[in-house]
């Protein structure tokens, strides 16, 4: 569940989301170069994912499916996914899949999520555990957002492993150990 505060969760409901209109709308001002500020049926638009989905469920129009999830993508992901430069189609690949999944009529796209993410998520930690600086930044520039966020963690989590492995005592002598029983009389 998002919070309402969340920079990340607002950023993912911009994204755009082609509608066809199943109504007529009046006093919209969708198009700034149209004559009337009215949407005819049939008409098609890109939207806020937030307002393509109220219009959604008020039956106003039909969301379809958003280029970052297209036919072209799944087969790249599905060929060789580690390497597709998800960040230029959509930077909340996943989140966005999954609040776009139910409303599009894609029965396929969770499957479709879940194999892409688990594809990419075995590199991006092998990666992370053994890239050097260089690679660093070439990979950071085609993980979405939430890749990133795993890969950081994946990092930070390496870099806490090997100071502990390198610094200091593993394991620390109790006190009570170092004691000697006194000797019943």
């Amino acid at each position: 569940m998002a919070s309402y505060y969340d920079i990340d969760d607002i950023l993912v409901e911009e994204q755009r989301v082609p509608v066809v209109f199943q109504q007529a709308v009046n006093g919209v001002d969708i198009d700034p170069s149209a004559e009337t500020h009215c949407v005819e049926p049939g008409s098609k638009v890109e939207l806020p994912y937030w307002l393509a989905h109220e219009l959604h469920l008020r039956k106003v129009a039909k969301m379809k499916v958003p280029a970052c999830f297209n036919q072209r993508t799944k087969l790249e992901l599905g060929a060789d996914g580690a390497s597709v430069d998800l960040r230029s189609r959509c930077l909340y690949f996943y989140e966005f899949g999954c609040k776009i999944a139910p409303l599009v009529g894609d029965r396929d796209m969770g499957s479709f999520l879940l194999s892409a993410f688990r594809t990419r998520y075995q590199k991006i930690l092998a990666k992370a555990h053994n890239a050097a600086f260089t690679a660093h930044s070439k990979l950071l520039s085609y993980l979405t957002k939430e890749e990133t966020n795993l890969y950081e963690a994946a990092q930070s989590s390496m870099a806490a492993f090997k100071k502990w492995r390198i610094g200091g005592p593993r394991f620390e002598r109790a006190s009570v150990l170092g004691r000697k029983r006194k000797e019943a009389n």
